[in-house]
């Protein structure tokens, strides 16, 4: 019995041991530091306060441009950005340092953006980071964003845990979001208003959206076309479990065709 009770006593220890150790290496790894998220905290420009100006100027200039009938381009430089967001996120999102949450930074490469910010609570001290890939889809104005990568340190985060989040945080900025399923994980489906009471001119459509290194190319045109209607210039996402707002009015119109008469 005395034998019996020791092993037991062993193997518990051995299994507390063992839990320590994991407890302290997923700690450990919590605390790696992406190599973008360091050089972008690195790298500020110099005058953040007129990066974060310009960067507000090229969006003052692109609400005028997409106000007129006809086409539009802007571009937004990676650096403008993140000075932006030194500059006036604290300022104009005072909720997310309550929530623990500061110095988020951006690095725009050939065709996806990597996205981080520092986040501590009473139990955590971590840099949160995921990539991001945008596409067009064959629906106007609705935009793929591929979301992976998703990390707190070197430790992956599943994301399926923050999609009502993400939702709901959408929905308080007039965004809808809808999720596709896809092999890789989830995608997020925003649909942007191409018609709304504050648009001088509509529709405003969004052709193309490019990643390149350092920055993000957005163009699109305003009002009705003559011809083609809606052509996206950027590669286009293809559905998976989502359905097409045209293939869900198809189906509806021959559902209730085949519904009996007087029905």
């Amino acid at each position: 019995m005395v034998r019996w009770i020791k092993r037991i006593g062993i193997t518990v220890l051995a299994v507390l041991l063992l839990a320590s150790l994991v407890s302290w290496w997923v700690l450990k790894q919590t605390r790696v530091i992406p190599d973008f998220y360091v050089q972008a905290t690195q790298t500020s420009p110099p005058d953040t306060e007129a990066a974060s100006q310009k960067l507000e100027a090229n969006v003052a200039k692109l609400e005028q441009d997409v106000a007129k009938i006809g086409s539009w381009e802007a571009i937004f430089s990676e650096g403008d950005i993140n000075a932006w967001l030194i500059e006036q996120l604290p300022l104009k999102f005072k909720q997310l340092q309550t929530a623990g949450a500061k110095d988020p930074r951006i690095s725009i490469l050939q065709n996806h953006l990597l996205a981080a910010t520092h986040y501590t609570d009473a139990r955590i001290d971590t840099v949160i980071s995921c990539q991001l890939h945008v596409e067009l889809t064959e629906e106007p104005n609705l935009l793929a964003v591929h979301i992976s990568k998703l990390k707190a340190g070197a430790v992956s985060l599943p994301i399926t845990q923050f999609m009502d989040s993400l939702r709901a945080e959408a929905a308080k900025g007039g965004l809808e979001i809808r999720w596709d399923r896809t092999e890789s994980g989830h995608t997020a489906l925003v649909h942007i208003p191409k018609e709304h009471l504050g648009y001088a001119h509509s529709p405003v459509i969004i052709e193309s959206i490019r990643m390149i290194e350092g920055a993000i190319i957005l163009s699109g045109y305003t009002g009705s076309k003559t011809q083609n209607g809606y052509e996206p210039r950027s590669p286009v996402y293809q559905f998976v479990t989502h359905q097409p707002i045209e293939n869900r009015k198809a189906q509806t119109g021959s559902d209730l065709e085949s519904l009996p008469a007087g029905r």
